[in-house]
């Protein structure tokens, strides 16, 4: 049975406190897979490489390139250039899935990473800060204020026999 307030999530954030210990800063393999770890795109014990092939050449075309890719961009450097053979729907799944977390965002067919608009747009950091921030703030202010509510209905003696 599916719980009515399903529909209400709007976005889901997966942000983990990790260790960062230094072999993992030996090699851009390492820590993209610890970024994409720390900020819930893969799993604690995921295998499956995918994704981290697809963010590897988001990596690669907006920052050696220069050059924010296009769909079919991508697919051509997985596919010819790493030989990994990525179909297209696997490949626009896990684009979706780096738009939903507010990393990258598409732009006239391009995928480039989600700008802040306080700072320059080529600010990684100060995007991904920004989109991740803002949403969970907003999301704490609101779980904040359902806290005080559950508390004020809670202390209230009318309302502690009540059930949901």
């Amino acid at each position: 049975m599916e719980f009515p307030e399903a529909e209400l999530v709007r976005k889901t954030f997966i942000l983990r406190q990790m260790d960062l210990p230094p072999t993992v800063q030996f090699t851009k393999k390492s820590l993209v897979r610890w970024f994409a770890l720390a900020v819930g795109l893969i799993s604690e014990k995921e295998s499956r490489s995918t994704i981290l092939e697809v963010l590897d050449a988001v990596f690669v075309f907006n920052f050696s390139r220069k050059s924010p890719p296009t769909t079919n961009e991508l697919q051509e450097f997985l596919n010819k250039d790493k030989k990994l053979g990525i179909s297209d729907k696997l490949l626009r799944y896990h684009l979706k899935r780096m738009v939903d977390v507010g990393l990258i965002e598409r732009k006239k067919l391009r995928y480039r990473f989600a700008a802040s608009p306080y700072a320059d747009k080529h600010d990684f950091r100060a995007g991904f800060s920004h989109h991740v921030s803002t949403s969970v703030h907003n999301s704490l202010t609101e779980i904040e204020g359902v806290l005080e509510k559950i508390v004020n209905n809670y202390s209230t003696p009318e309302n502690t026999e009540k059930k949901y």
